[in-house]
């Protein structure tokens, strides 16, 4: 139990002192690589504890993660605030009431992406 919830603080520690960083995929190209890059990027800053799945406590770390007003999907911005306001949490559970496709109250990387490029693509 203690090594567990060591190897937790040690990986929020790593999180929050990098921050939230987009990813290169150098397999891709163009518009997909930045698409790709951005959405993975979202989906690992909002997780912050890494069970790729971005569930009911992570929900206040989406706008800071690039998810606006709106629900559209955008660039992880550069900086952010240290304590999201609650209105971030209710942005948060608007996006989970239309993106969690199987209803178990959390959003996978797989319904995170479907509702990016659905949101990119009527726009």
């Amino acid at each position: 139990m203690k090594t567990r919830l060591l190897a937790t603080l040690i990986v929020t520690a790593g999180i929050t002192a990098s921050g939230c960083t987009t990813t290169d995929f150098s397999g891709q190209s163009g518009t997909a690589k930045t698409a790709s890059g951005t959405i993975l990027a979202q989906f690992k800053c909002a997780d912050r504890n890494g069970n790729e799945y971005i569930d009911k406590s992570e929900l206040i770390y989406l706008r800071q993660c690039g998810i606006t007003e709106g629900l559209a999907c955008g660039p992880v911005p550069e900086n952010s605030k240290e304590r999201p306001p609650k209105t971030d949490f209710d942005l948060g559970l608007r996006f989970v009431q239309i993106t969690d496709a199987d209803g178990d109250d959390r959003i996978s990387k797989l319904e995170f992406r479907a509702h990016c490029n659905k949101a990119a693509s009527t726009e």
